[in-house]
């Protein structure tokens, strides 16, 4: 008996060696193929065939660094429209134009936001006294359009000729025009549609006040619906161009250019990285037959050279010396005598790189009384420098003084300089760049100058206050003519008194308060890989059989998500290149575990299971409750805290070594050991390098809420696992838990009597929910974005929404309402 025993034992043994070595050559072919697999799935990555959804609501600006998404966008092409939207609401409201503003100055959180693109009429044109008209959504290239047919040609305008009429007013622009100054300067009439929806008339002989605080006054006093300008006639100019040390040109341009009638155009470029050298570029009146025959610039030119060239000056030092030395002495070698309107049609198409996800290009602007031009170069040479700033251009512009607007830039006579930039998109990029912009700020006050509005809002209340010492006054107009503060954009956020936040210095000084928007979408496919687990531990609880669960549908479900935020957020917002760095990495390293599971599975996994007869082991039930564990872990903690190794071992203590399905027995624990054994050490390696790079996972993210006033006595407290961090008025910085945390304390906290302004500085944020295939979504107050595969299911789909902060409340309550499951809300 005992050698009986002793000889199925043996053979027993020999079957489980010969079961392991199966496994192991089954692993070295899975791995292989798992490896051709994924580099062919990675490489698929990006080839979604998704029509990237618009996101109506999202404003942003040429530089594509300041999303803001509004409450309700309307594009008005009458001004009974205008009047009768600021007539009919309370709320805040913020303009927009062309938004090549670089700072949020067109827009604000939860607003009304009026797009004056499509009002854009011209309405009146004077040949004879050189006088127009216009609606002030019309470009300045859409005008041109209309005048150059009676030789007539814009006074002032900037160089590019993209931007809105009203955009321009609304920030006193300047050109390159020799013995002008701001546009104000060409300015006969404005009328503005104030908050309360009456319309007002001003120029500088009728509500002087008003017409010299809204040119200037970045959309804060009302909506400027009409303009009428002064022209000039249109006549051929000819380019002549100069070189010169930089400590030459004060004295040039006062000798030759300044008081010069012929020069129509001037600019004079600093030629970086050196700034010792400048080129005069400048266009004289000229009786020459012109060299161009078109009278304007065609619209809807490729610029595919420009932009390359452009790349690659900004891309290295020896760039920036071939244009000098090289690109440029080419460009300007042949003559060009070319008409007036032509030389002021420029296209900023020429500017715009093909992508702005990873990196950016951005104008700073400085303006220097013009005797003060040799002690200003040397400190911005030594700021640009120190700060290893990636200048592509430095343009010197000249103008008159302009003493009358409220914000005037040009208290006296000024030079200005144009700084084009490239930076990053990334936030170390965005504070090198603050910290240059400041230097650059305090270094032009020194010489009693000042820095234009229309770009990043680094400026601390100080510098802003010093550079435009009459703001006091545009500040008491604002408060006269909109009592009830409703004309803000994030720029008077931040300057105007009344909107003075009293938690702002707190919500500084709160490590990772602040978020990056994109995030809530960037952080779909991440979470994927946790609504994943959940259901393949449902499907085993229903009985599903662990051979034909769809791996590769999921490795395929993980590549479309990560394709479809990663088009969305850069359509949108910045690369966040770190961010989908770590989406690739553990996309990739997913798909091979996913595919050498996949493989297995459908091989001695499906053999396995087949002699068993479909019936479970006692393994299978045990591998079922740890899949359960994890997929319950992982909603609130990291993946790497699960105790695989603790789940490996009891498949060996808690299940008998012997008994029926004896094949299907060995193989479950065999594979389950090797799978959790390698996770195991695969999680201490990520935790060691996780807490070696971001120390302790932070496990509580922040909101701003306000108590909603109520006919209760009682006051709303905060929701269990929300703790107030500082109050301010009315508003409570609070912090709630992340991840499954935030989704399962937000239903809870939006239905008590709390309101919330932002989460993490944020006023949108992604949603999901579970709903059927044909389910309408329409009637939910969010935006459909797409909808995405439940792999193990064919009856439901998973919908991913984009809302409002302000609307999340209402939101969570309709999908309750109309039957669906919320599945998860994206923090940040």
């Amino acid at each position: 008996m005992s050698e009986l025993l002793l000889s199925t034992s043996r053979r027993g043994l020999r079957g489980i060696l010969r079961v392991i070595r199966s496994l192991a050559v089954l692993a070295v072919i899975g791995i292989v193929v798992a490896g051709i697999a994924t580099t062919v799935v990675v490489l698929r990555s990006g080839v979604d065939e998704l029509v990237t959804p618009s996101t109506p609501l999202v404003v942003n600006d040429v530089t594509k660094l300041n999303p803001v998404r509004v409450a309700e966008l309307i594009t008005p092409h009458s001004l009974d429209e205008i009047q009768q939207a600021l007539a009919s609401t309370q709320g805040r409201v913020s303009i927009g134009g062309g938004r090549y503003s670089q700072g949020g100055q067109t827009a604000y959180p939860d607003s009304l936001h009026i797009d004056m693109r499509q009002f854009n009429k011209v309405l009146a044109l004077d040949t004879e006294a050189k006088q127009v008209t216009v609606q002030p959504g019309i470009t300045w290239r859409q005008l041109q359009s209309e005048i150059d047919p009676h030789n007539l040609s814009i006074k002032i305008m900037q160089t590019y000729a993209n931007f809105t009429v009203g955009g321009s007013l609304s920030v006193n622009v300047h050109g390159r025009y020799i013995g002008e100054g701001p546009v104000v300067g060409s300015v006969l009439a404005l009328k503005l549609v104030l908050a309360d929806g009456s319309l007002i008339q001003a120029s500088a002989n009728e509500n002087a006040d008003i017409f010299y605080g809204a040119i200037g006054g970045y959309g804060g006093l009302g909506v400027i619906v009409e303009a009428s300008l002064q022209l000039e006639d249109n006549l051929p100019v000819e380019r002549r161009v100069r070189t010169m040390p930089i400590t030459d040109y004060a004295t040039y341009f006062r000798n030759t250019i300044r008081d010069n009638r012929d020069v129509v155009f001037h600019n004079a470029d600093i030629y970086p990285p050196n700034f010792t050298a400048m080129r005069d570029v400048s266009w004289y009146a000229s009786d020459k037959p012109v060299t161009e025959a078109n009278r304007l610039i065609p619209e809807g030119q490729s610029y595919k050279l420009e932009v390359a060239i452009e790349k690659f000056v900004a891309g290295s030092d020896f760039g920036k010396w071939s244009r000098q030395y090289v690109i440029d002495p080419l460009l300007y070698y042949p003559s060009k005598v070319v008409w007036r309107n032509y030389e002021a049609s420029y296209d900023v198409a020429e500017l715009e790189p093909k992508d702005r996800s990873e990196y950016t290009y951005g104008l700073r602007e400085y303006f220097v009384p013009v005797e003060r031009f040799d002690e200003f170069v040397p400190k911005m040479r030594d700021i640009f420098q120190r700060n290893q700033a990636n200048i592509i251009n430095v343009s010197v512009r000249h103008a008159k003084a302009d003493p009358h607007t409220l914000l005037s830039w040009a208290r006296s006579e000024v030079f200005a300089f144009v700084v084009y930039y490239r930076q990053g998109t990334d936030t170390e990029a965005k504070q090198a760049v603050k910290t240059w912009s400041g230097e650059m700020i305090d270094a032009v006050a020194e010489v009693g100058g000042a820095y234009y509005l229309p770009y990043q809002l680094q400026a601390s209340k100080t510098q802003f206050a010093a550079a435009y010492p009459r703001s006091q006054a545009y500040f008491a107009l604002k408060n006269r003519l909109d009592p009830n503060n409703r004309f803000v954009n994030l720029l008077w956020a931040k300057y105007y008194p009344l909107n003075n936040d009293l938690l702002a210095h707190t919500r500084a000084d709160i490590d990772n308060y602040y978020r990056p928007v994109e995030q809530t979408l960037l952080t779909i496919p991440e979470w994927y890989l946790v609504f994943q687990p959940k259901e393949y531990a449902d499907y085993l609880r229903d009985g599903g059989d662990p051979s034909r669960f769809p791996f590769l549908a999921s490795i395929d479900e993980y590549w479309t998500l990560y394709d479809r935020v990663t088009a969305l957020s850069a359509e949108n917002y910045p690369a966040n290149t770190e961010y989908r760095t770590m989406l690739r990495v553990i996309g990739i390293s997913t798909t091979l575990e996913y595919l050498v599971k996949g493989a297995y599975e459908a091989s001695l996994g499906r053999l396995s299971r087949w002699l068993a007869g479909g019936h479970d082991t006692p393994e299978d039930v045990l591998i079922q409750q740890a899949h359960r564990a994890y997929s319950d872990l992982i909603f609130n903690e990291p993946w790497y805290e699960f105790d695989f190794s603790g789940w490996r071992d009891r498949i060996w203590t808690e299940t008998p070594l012997w008994g029926e399905h004896f094949f299907r027995k060995w193989e479950r624990k065999l594979f389950f050991s090797a799978e959790f054994g390698v996770k195991s050490l695969y999680a201490k390696l990520i935790k060691y390098a996780a807490q070696s790079s971001y120390g302790e996972t932070d496990k509580r993210i922040y909101l701003t809420a306000q108590r909603v006033h109520s006919n209760s006595i009682r006051l709303a407290k905060e929701p269990d696992g929300a703790e107030i961090v500082a109050t301010g008025g009315d508003d409570y910085i609070m912090s709630v838990p992340r991840w499954g945390g935030f989704t399962e304390i937000m239903p809870k906290f939006l239905k008590t009597e709390w309101s919330i302004s932002d989460i993490s500085g944020n006023h949108q944020i992604a949603v999901s929910l579970l709903a059927g295939q044909d389910a309408d979504v329409s009637k939910l107050k969010a935006q459909a974005l797409f909808r995405s595969r439940v792999v193990s299911d064919d009856s439901q789909q998973r919908v991913i929404m984009m809302a409002g902060v302000a609307d999340l409340s209402q939101l969570i309550l309709d999908i309750e309402r109309q039957g669906f499951e919320l599945e998860h809300i994206f923090d940040y």
